[in-house]
């Protein structure tokens, strides 16, 4: 059986803002996922998934709230009752008009909700905008605020740009002064349909560092329960030895598509075009049964090859530990290859995060010690210089 980390549902390709940096190649399709490939997804699926798993549903890309609330109820109906008892469920969202009902959904079904808001208005509305051109932060900072009240407390993806970078304070006083206390950061990075991230004409590694530790210094000062995504995952590797990337082996991760399409490893292989991989769609959950799709020949040659990346990965560099060999969607993208080794997503997410805990563990047994912090600067974008190879 199997024993997923995580299932991807897409209710609809469907969005409805539209944002600079969006890699969904199909978000002015309305389609809506029907019932017969959720019953599919139930009995295809979820009821091979072992008792003992523990996975997460998360119900993305696209926007999910702009599918019915009765269209939700009989997918719960139909889901939940087939899958282990620790399944969690959660939802990403643009937060752009939820409604009251939608919020005491999410109370009654125990559904965990991200937002995507990328920062300080200023930031957020240059980038994420409604579909006639205007921001949109607005509508996501009211929708933070109906969630706070009602006891919900959201997890913020926020999505950086090289503008972001010097305004660390801005972001942590943003994050406090709104009572965030979960983030996690993205970079604009060349996927999909938005084929050149922003962060493609500069070695930002070193600004992205920078901005991570000064997050976490002002959060030590003022004893702010920040919790950064992408840092508390290193210090969580390095501390237990906890290391799982989820995107190395078939189906710990599956996704499915609004049209029953499946795919495994990366959720981003939904958008990524490749003849050799027939596109990453290693089958439908209306024509393909539980054995068809684990024995596709597709998923055991691209495994070949990602392992193959990781191999080269495991010998050549030093943040391998608390990395894992990367995702296999980004090497893809950004090199045609899915054995690929550095990328400039791995830099600037899994680098960058790592010498930002070392700089921040380094700032902080010095300053408790009453000594000088050993970092240059320390004050602004680019202070804090590169370490050296993990352990």
């Amino acid at each position: 059986m199997w024993h997923p980390k995580l299932i991807v549902l897409q209710p609809t390709p469907y969005c409805n803002i539209r944002c600079d940096y969006c890699y969904l190649r199909h978000r002015d399709d309305r389609t809506v996922m029907g019932a017969e490939v959720v019953r599919a997804i139930r009995d295809k699926i979820i009821v091979n998934i072992a008792p003992d798993a523990a996975p997460t549903i998360i119900w993305h890309a696209g926007e999910p709230t702009v599918v019915s609330l009765d269209w939700y109820r009989q997918a719960y109906g139909q889901l939940r009752p087939a899958a282990p008892i620790e399944t969690r469920f959660s939802l990403q969202s643009n937060g752009v008009f939820l409604s009251e009902d939608w919020i005491s959904f999410l109370k009654e079904t125990d559904t965990h909700i991200g937002l995507s808001i990328d920062g300080p208005r200023e930031l957020h509305d240059l980038r994420r905008k409604t579909r006639s051109g205007k921001g949109t932060w607005a509508h996501a900072i009211r929708t933070l605020r109906k969630l706070q009240d009602a006891g919900i407390d959201p997890s913020v993806v926020s999505v950086l740009h090289p503008n972001s970078l010097t305004e660390a304070n801005e972001y942590f006083e943003f994050y406090r002064d709104n009572a965030i206390t979960h983030v996690s950061f993205s970079i604009d990075e060349a996927e999909g349909a938005h084929e050149v991230s922003s962060f493609a004409y500069a070695d930002h590694k070193a600004a992205i560092t920078d901005f991570l530790f000064q997050l976490l210094r002002r959060a030590f000062a003022e004893q702010y329960p920040l919790h950064i995504k992408e840092v508390e995952r290193i210090a969580d590797v390095l501390t237990n030895g906890a290391l799982h990337n989820e995107q190395i082996e078939p189906w710990d991760v599956i996704v499915v598509g609004a049209d029953g399409g499946v795919t495994t490893f990366s959720p981003e292989f939904t958008e990524i075009r490749s003849r050799e991989h027939n596109d990453f769609r290693f089958g439908n959950v209306l024509r393909h049964d539980f054995e068809a799709l684990v024995t596709n020949p597709m998923v055991a040659a691209t495994r070949a090859q990602i392992a193959n990346g990781i191999e080269r990965c495991r010998t050549r560099c030093g943040y391998f530990a608390i990395c894992g060999g990367g995702a296999p969607a980004n090497k893809f993208q950004e090199t045609g290859s899915l054995e690929a080794t550095e990328t400039v997503f791995c830099r600037l997410s899994i680098q960058a995060a790592a010498e930002a805990l070392r700089a921040f563990l380094e700032w902080s047994a010095a300053s408790c010690a009453g000594g000088q912090v050993g970092l240059r600067g320390a004050g602004g974008a680019g202070s804090v210089q590169p370490i050296g190879d993990l352990p």
